[in-house]
């Protein structure tokens, strides 16, 4: 059985479920906003999901003390989930080119992100691509979502 501790966390989402659900929700608004060719939209929901997605561990930690030490490690074991911290940090920060200062102080696995827009196609496309391995962030949140999702549903929270 879980245990939950009272917090102030919990006025706002009344579970890690429910953060996912925002982060989901976030997550299709990039997608809608990168479709729409909308930048600033894009970038705003870009920070809103990878953010939240990053946090979920936090609001486990705070909410759930059973799970304190497995929430703590999933994030170093999830490539998907550094690599969203990444794309958090670099959002927060309003940049989305990493500084080798930056890179070091929070042993980044992405060296760039790229807002590119495609007019090889009749209509032009419009996405957000990690430099250093090519993955569209919206595939990198999608995992990172995905890894939270089921370590949830294995411990039951």
């Amino acid at each position: 059985m879980a245990i939950r501790k009272q917090n102030s966390l919990l006025r706002l989402f009344g579970s890690p479920r429910e953060l996912l659900t925002k982060a989901e929700s976030d997550l299709a608004r990039l997608t809608d906003a990168l479709s729409h060719g909308q930048q600033r939209a894009a970038r705003w929901a870009l920070m809103d999901c990878s953010i939240t997605v990053f946090h979920v561990g936090d609001w486990i930690r705070a909410t759930h003390t059973d799970h304190r030490e497995a929430a703590a490690l999933l994030p170093m074991r999830s490539e998907w989930i550094r690599m969203t911290r990444d794309i958090c940090h670099a959002a927060k920060h309003g940049d989305l080119t990493w500084k080798a200062a930056d890179a070091d102080m929070h042993g980044a696995l992405l060296a760039t992100m790229k807002y590119k827009i495609s007019t090889s196609a009749a209509t032009p496309t419009h996405e957000i691509v990690v430099i250093a391995t090519d993955h569209d962030v919206l595939d990198v949140l999608r995992h990172a979502i995905a890894d939270w999702s089921r370590f949830i549903d294995e411990k039951g929270i």
